[in-house]
Formats: C-alpha cells, structure tokens, sequence
C-alpha cells in the first residue's frame, strides 16, 4: 500500500463530552460516532493550552509554550518555526489548510489572504492555505477568504451586521448579547462559515490527481461561541432535554445556549460525514489516516463560566478520534494524551521523521497494539499558569479563574508570561470528576500536594528545552608539546 493521505479536522472551542459517544446529554454525531467505531477514541485528550493560538501553535510545533513563545493569542510563531507540517512536506506530502489555524494573530488590519500571509504560512509548511478567522472577527476588520466569499455574493454587510449583536471584541459596547446565548442564524446554512470551510475541503479532495499523498488540515471555527444555530441542526434538539452545569447556578438561557451548541457540532458532523464521502468516492478512504479533535473546549456555563482559559475539564480536555489503515477498530484508549502528540504521531504513520525539537510522544504503539500506557502526566500552561494532572489528581498552580487583575489589557491577551501565579487548586478527579471539591487548603492533603507540586517541578525541568547544542569535538593543540600529561 502506498503512503497513507492524512485529513486532519480540528474544530474550535469543542469540549470533550459534547459527543455522541460520551454521556453528558445528547449530542447528535452520528458521522464522528462512525468514525470512532473503525478506530480509536482517546478519552483522556487534553490541549497544552485552553486558548486558541497557543494551543495550535503548540501543536503544529511539538513545543510547549515555554519554548516556542506561544502564551497568547497576541504570540505567533517565528517564520520557518519547525513543524511536523514542514516535515511532511519535505517528505514528499502536498499540503493544504482550509479554514481556521490561527498561526497570524488576529488584529484589526490581518489579511489572511494576501501574498504576505501565504508566504508566512508557506515558511511554516503549508503549500496551499484558505483560511478563514472566524466567529465574526470580520467586524473588527479582518479579512479572511469568508469575508471575501461574502463581498463577492454580496452578502458582507449582512452577514457583519448579524455578528455586531454580540458586540466587536475589544470594543465596549453597550449590553451586547452573551456570546453562549443562542441566537438563530438568519440566512442559507450554506453561507455559515462551517459549510464554507466544508464546501471547500470537499472541493479540494475532488480536485486531487493522486500524484502523490496529501496532508489536509480543516479548520471549523465551529461550535466557538457565539451561538449561531441553524434551523437545520436545532431542530434536532427541540424536544431534548438537557443536562445542567456543574457547579453553577445557570441562567434562565443556558439550556438554549447548550443545545445551539451541540446544534454547531452536528453541523461540523455532517461536513464531517460529507468530507468522509468525498474521501470514499475517489477510492481515498482505506489509505487514509483521518483525526478529529479540537484545540480546546468551552465550559457551557460549568462554575458559572464560558468560553475557555482555565484548567476545568471542560475548557482544558478534548475529544481525540483517529481512524484509518493500521488503527485497532473500536478502541477505547483511556492512555494520558497531550495534543501536541498528534505531530510526531502523524510523521510516525507517514515514515517520515519529526523535526529535532518534537516534544511529542508518537500515538502508533496504542494505535496500533492497543497499548494502554502513554504518558504518566498532563502538562498545560495558560500564560503564567501551570497545570499537571496525572490521571487522577489535578493540580492547578496559578488559578486563571479566579484571577481578576488586570495587566493593561484583556487577561487572555496582556497578561505577562512571567506573573507570579496568584494561588492553587488540588481536585481528585476519581472521585470528584466535576471539579467541586477543592483540596488545597485541606490539612489532610498537604502531603499529596506537596507531592503534585514536585511533579510538576519535574516536568516543567523536563519540559524546557534549550537551543540544539553543538560539539565540534576534542581540543588538537596546534603544538603538542604543550600538552601537559
């Protein structure tokens, strides 16, 4: 058989029990439930970073943050960073990213299509990029392959008007529409950003020659807030009922606001189905490895909270499917797994080797054999805080959701990397999975505390990396008579 293609979906925002398979509620995913069937699913998958760009940039380098510079989404990567996407390329694989990768950061003046952006990308690995900001960050005047789609239909001011409800980031505004309170989308489902990105990943499979294999990323910017339902997906949901935050008092929308988003998931679910389609009617889908995960999750009001940047299960873990030739079918892998795993792991299926500076741990022996240890410990930062978890207990060293100060700016884009954090937490996952009970100020717990913190210790000195050193060798004295013996 020859090398394996590789489709990489990665949504936005996506939490790990929102799935057909997991039993928080009902989601509908019958395409992804498919997909888990004929391979693997990873129950314990956790981003490196629960914010948008340092976790991609993360993933695509195989680097924590402390060494690639991604704490932010005012960080992006250097030109020619390292990436397994060079890798694959530089190993014969044609490269594509459709829809949302978040490498620029995203300001006021960013033009995701201009020659520069591609060029930036190009250095990074990509040989063709569409890319697309998403969730209405065409109002603060980003442009995008979307907004330029929707100038050419003639539908920009529209569907921008549509999105300034919710307020323009950065920009106060009076009494804006909370970003996880459902509002319905106006328009065509085929002119929401998820069927665009989807339209064009299926167009771009079609219009492949086979001459050599292929590496597509998608990029849904799908189910990140705001809620934009569609009629097509909630009707789904009308009768549904729907579970309760954890540990919240929630507001009389919330209900709304859940089943809008799993609304959004089911529509990144049919285009998931759609692109398998694709993948199987031009003969692709036995030869190709096919992921679905997400660079973070959204906490859907779980501790009176939304959106992301906090070590809670809900805004930290990911749902993980790999399928594809050599993946044990059914597999359901409780193995620790960080995000930046996928990198080596895709280079390791591909026999094409990761750069030098991958921090990740290949997935092929669990892919493969089935085995069920991987990592001892979870590693994630979030700016200037820290995060272990080692399959039953939590540390949080430095507690985003309880940090109010202000840095000169929003806290998930000024906060300094090198803040001291401003306390901890300790949860024990086995028996308290929700996260209520905190243990850190727990007289009983000192010893298992002092115990996380040491190993988080460890992997922080484990986790930095320095620049590749060189050795040129052992001294040759030009004179050897001044060698002393």
């Amino acid at each position: 058989m020859s090398r394996p293609n590789v489709v990489l979906i990665m949504s936005d925002q996506h939490r790990f029990d929102f799935m057909g398979y997991e039993s928080n509620g009902t989601t509908f995913t019958p395409n992804l439930d498919a997909l888990a069937r004929r391979g693997t699913i990873f129950r314990n998958a956790y981003c490196n970073s629960p914010l948008c760009s340092p976790s991609r940039i993360c993933f695509s380098a195989g680097r924590y943050g402390m060494n690639c510079g991604a704490f932010s989404n005012l960080h992006e990567p250097p030109a020619h960073m390292p990436s397994f996407v060079s890798q694959l390329r530089s190993g014969g694989y044609r490269t594509c990213a459709i829809g949302k990768t978040h490498m620029e950061i995203h300001a006021y003046d960013s033009d995701l299509t201009s020659y520069r952006h591609r060029e930036f990308m190009g250095s990074l690995g990509w040989d063709q990029t569409k890319e697309v900001a998403g969730n209405g960050l065409i109002t603060v005047g980003i442009q995008d392959s979307y907004s330029r789609w929707l100038h050419e239909i003639g539908m920009f001011d529209k569907v921008a008007e549509f999105f300034c409800q919710w307020g323009v980031p950065n920009v106060p505004r009076k009494n804006p529409t909370h970003s996880f309170k459902a509002v319905e989308w106006p328009f065509a489902t085929e002119m929401q950003e998820t069927a665009f990105i989807g339209r064009n990943a299926v167009d771009w499979i079609n219009s492949r020659d086979g001459s050599q294999p292929f590496f597509l990323h998608v990029g849904f910017v799908a189910p990140h807030s705001p809620i934009q339902e569609n009629k097509d997906d909630i009707a789904r949901y009308k009768d549904v009922p729907e579970t309760q935050p954890r540990g919240a008092k929630p507001p009389p929308w919330l209900a709304d606001g859940r089943r809008g988003y799993r609304a959004m998931i089911t529509h990144v679910d049919r285009w998931v189905g759609q692109i398998v389609e694709a993948l199987a009617n031009k003969g692709l889908l036995e030869n190709t490895l096919f992921i679905y995960t997400s660079d973070h999750g959204e906490m859907a009001g779980d501790h009176d909270r939304f959106d992301k940047g906090v070590f809670y299960e809900g805004s930290v873990r990911i749902p993980m499917i790999v399928a594809g030739p050599g993946v044990r079918a059914g597999q359901d892998s409780k193995a620790l797994v960080e995000l930046l795993d996928l990198g080596k792991t895709m280079c390791d299926w591909c026999g094409i080797p990761p750069h030098r500076l991958d921090q990740g741990r290949s997935l092929a022996p669990v892919l493969r054999d089935g085995q069920a240890h991987h990592r001892d410990t979870i590693y994630a930062e979030y700016i200037c805080d820290k995060m272990l978890f080692d399959g039953r207990y939590k540390l949080m060293f430095g507690d985003p959701a309880t940090d109010q100060r202000n840095f000169g700016g929003p806290q998930h884009t000024h906060k300094p990397a090198n803040a001291p954090p401003n306390r901890w937490r300790l949860y024990d996952l086995q028996t308290d999975p929700h996260e209520l009970r905190d243990l850190s100020e727990d007289p009983q717990h000192l010893k298992l505390a002092a115990e996380m913190m040491q190993k988080l210790l460890v992997r922080i000195a484990e986790n930095t990396q320095s620049l590749p050193s060189k050795d040129r060798g052992r001294p040759r004295p030009v004179h050897p008579e001044t060698v002393r013996t």
